[in-house]
């Protein structure tokens, strides 16, 4: 039933590069791994700028050079969450974003939420800074 919910996708790894199998052939994700996957480059591609689908995306590299003030934290936070409760696959209004941390380096995020299928919490920790504009650090806090 799984595959029905989330279909499949090219697996790429934390560099966003594609992942290939020994033999050459492309590793493929299944299951809320393609969720995960999906959300993850939601939240790293910038909103509006897939010309077929404009409503895809984030606005959390905006928040890069901004003072952590109550309200950039705030709008930070809603932000994620905004993206993340996008996803047809999660449940509606079950994704939350806490700040790890914020400083002139850029943002250590955790975003939660659960999928419609699964009676767990998806947990990713992601940085979002100068530097990891290509590369983002993103682990899965609950790794199966």
């Amino acid at each position: 039933m799984s595959a029905d919910i989330y279909g499949q996708d090219i697996m790429l790894d934390e560099d966003l590069q594609v992942v290939v199998a020994a033999n050459g052939e492309l590793v493929l994700t299944e299951g809320p791994a393609t969720g995960v996957q999906d959300i993850k480059l939601a939240l790293f591609t910038y909103l509006g700028s897939l010309f077929y689908d404009t409503l895809h995306g984030s606005t959390v590299l905006d928040w890069i050079k901004e003072e952590s003030t109550n309200a950039t934290r705030s709008a930070f936070t809603v932000e994620v969450a905004r993206c993340i409760n996008t996803d047809p696959r999660v449940v509606p209004m079950s994704a939350k974003c806490k700040i790890a941390s914020w400083d002139d380096k850029g943002i250590k995020a955790i975003a939660s939420w659960r999928f419609i299928d699964e009676t767990h919490t998806s947990n990713i920790i992601f940085e979002v800074g100068e530097n990891s504009l290509v590369k983002e650090v993103i682990e899965d806090v609950n790794p199966r």
